[in-house]
């Protein structure tokens, strides 16, 4: 039987440069750049298009 990570909510601002995490949003995985840029890393994304996030949006970190 498969396990699944459990998720836990953070808002962005909270997050280290290079974390990854989940934006329930667009559903799919990013790596945070900056304080306000993150890239995609799954899905269509290959890490090297950034997108902007606000600091108070809620992202998920699976543990």
């Amino acid at each position: 039987m498969a396990t699944h990570p459990t998720r836990h909510r953070f808002k962005f601002s909270d997050l280290v440069i290079g974390q990854r995490f989940y934006d329930p949003i667009s559903a799919e995985y990013f790596v945070k750049q900056s304080d306000t840029m993150a890239a995609m890393v799954t899905g269509i994304g290959d890490g090297t298009v950034p997108d902007e996030f606000e600091a108070d949006d809620v992202v998920g970190i699976d543990q």
